[in-house]
């Protein structure tokens, strides 16, 4: 079986997020969201809200929000990362023209009939959404992702395997330690814009400095874990380096 899935990156700074639920379904699937884009705006409606997300979102803010007002017609909560995000919850059931401001739903509770209905008024509205454990009603998933600064790779096994998109995370982790890659990516950058001529001769420089990057992984030699790769980036005192590769250093 192949996977039929089409990957996309949304820019959750300008879009806006529903999450309907906010125990221990809605804590997972928010706490996924905040991690990859803390600065996300998502607004979150539920009658109530387990201690695990009110800890992370304070967490995430620095401070805890504000008292709950006795009127649901207003936010509950509010709570400002650092990264500019912005979560809002609002304690009250699920209404159906809830999804008519939200771009992205995910329906994130333990109750069949809630997410149904959620599903409901986000296929009447054509808006996107998440239903958690029915991978039927979903329009999207919310898979594993690795992030090495600018560097996200997002992982689909089409529900097949969750354990081994896992797996397959952690292996990536242990690959791509977080500053070296941050600094082969920076450094890739500044050869780009450093090359001159057309847009053909600029994809050759740039396809014949990156084809090295994987061979020494090939190779016999013993590297630690991401070391052969950012090694032959860098350029160690094993990988000559044409005039070229050393203007990354």
């Amino acid at each position: 079986m192949t996977n039929p899935l089409y990957p996309a990156f949304f820019r959750l700074d300008r879009l806006q997020m529903l999450v309907v639920g906010a125990g221990q379904v809605g804590e997972e699937k928010l706490s996924f969201i905040l991690k990859s884009s803390p600065n996300a705006r998502v607004t979150v409606v539920a009658p109530w809200m387990g201690q695990e997300l009110r800890e992370l979102l304070d967490g995430q803010s620095g401070e805890a929000g504000p008292q709950e007002p006795t009127s649901p017609e207003r936010p509950a909560n509010r709570w400002h990362t650092a990264a500019g995000g912005m979560v809002t919850w609002y304690r009250r059931e699920f209404r159906p023209d809830d999804v008519l401001e939200a771009d992205l739903i995910v329906a994130a509770t333990n109750f069949r009939n809630v997410n149904h209905a959620v599903w409901e008024a986000a296929r009447t509205h054509r808006r996107l959404c998440n239903i958690a454990d029915t991978p039927d009603l979903c329009d999207f998933y919310l898979g594993s992702i690795v992030t090495r600064g600018p560097l996200k790779v997002a992982i689909s096994t089409n529900g097949q395997s969750p354990t081994f998109a896992k797996r397959f995370r952690q292996w990536l982790e242990a690959e791509l330690p977080e500053a070296e890659t941050t600094e082969l990516i920076e450094g890739l950058r500044l050869f780009r814009d450093r090359l001159t001529g057309d847009f053909q001769s600029k994809v050759r420089e740039l396809n014949a400095l990156t084809s090295g990057l994987l061979a020494s992984a090939r190779s016999e030699r013993r590297c630690p874990p991401g070391g052969c790769l950012l090694a032959t980036a860098a350029g160690d005192e094993n990988t000559p380096l044409t005039p070229d590769e050393n203007t990354l250093n």
